[in-house]
């Protein structure tokens, strides 16, 4: 007699039960640490060194170069926090031969996917907005430039927190057909910087977005608070639009591993 199929909703919270709450605690505490070093400790910097930051990223003021910072102190360990999460969702137990198992109970493969992934993109969007707003309010409190607002950089670090849950949600693909951690690893590590590399671009070889204003505020993250007053409203639908992105891109890996024979 065939056993009868957990409801996704009963699954998920099945998974929560068992998923560790440690790990998004402390990346909420090393990004609020990252922010606060941010404002008490880069202002002490020579002048020279904070105005070659404000050249390289073409930043007005101190303020610019603070929330430059603080948007980066929430992009990593948002998406750090859901790679490791993601690694530990399919590829892991199939490296320890335990996935068969766990695809035997009487929960669909996709609904497996799904509920491991979605919990992994709850933690990160709650640790992204934690800091983002901690960021905001740093700069509220700073008020050391006018370049910036504190809604222009809460927008900013939605704006990434999103961009972070689509990169690991559309990772969730590759991830249900691969055997080795390693290799999951080297993929998500060229994503990732494919989305830094373009800022470091800006950085050292300024001259390759001359007259490619649209593609340097398109790829380019502190074009986020170039254009500030745009981002203060923008940010919030970039980020309800990810997450959407991101469930689709979740569901879309729960079908791979349900048609796939790699286990």
């Amino acid at each position: 007699m065939t056993a009868p199929t957990v409801s996704f909703l009963n699954h998920l919270l099945r998974e929560w039960r068992f998923t560790a709450q440690r790990t998004p605690l402390i990346m909420v505490l090393v990004g609020l640490a990252s922010v606060l070093f941010n404002h008490l400790v880069l202002p002490l910097f020579p002048d020279r060194v904070i105005e070659f930051m404000e050249r390289g990223f073409r930043l007005e003021d101190l303020s610019g170069v603070l929330a430059l910072n603080d948007l980066m102190a929430v992009y990593f360990p948002t998406f750090f926090l859901g790679l490791t999460s993601s690694l530990e969702a399919v590829i892991l137990p199939r490296e320890e031969h335990g996935l068969e198992l766990l695809l035997a109970k009487p929960v669909p493969a996709a609904d497996f996917v799904g509920a491991r992934t979605v919990l992994t993109l709850a933690s990160m969007a709650a640790v992204g907005t934690t800091i983002s707003f901690a960021a905001a309010v740093a700069i509220a409190v700073n008020g050391v430039g006018a370049s910036v607002t504190p809604i222009g950089t809460l927008g900013g670090g939605l704006t990434l927190t999103g961009l972070a849950l689509v990169l690991v949600a559309a990772l969730a693909i590759p991830f249900v057909l691969i055997r080795d951690p390693f290799q999951g690893l080297l993929i998500a590590s060229a994503l990732w910087l494919s989305t830094s590399i373009p800022t470091a671009v800006l950085l050292y070889r300024p001259d390759l977005y001359e007259g490619r204003v649209a593609l340097a505020n398109l790829v380019v993250m502190p074009s986020l608070l170039w254009h500030d007053a745009t981002i203060a409203w923008l940010g919030p639908l970039l980020f309800a639009a990810a997450l959407a992105i991101s469930l689709l891109l979740v569901r879309v890996a729960g079908v791979v591993l349900e048609h796939s024979d790699v286990t």
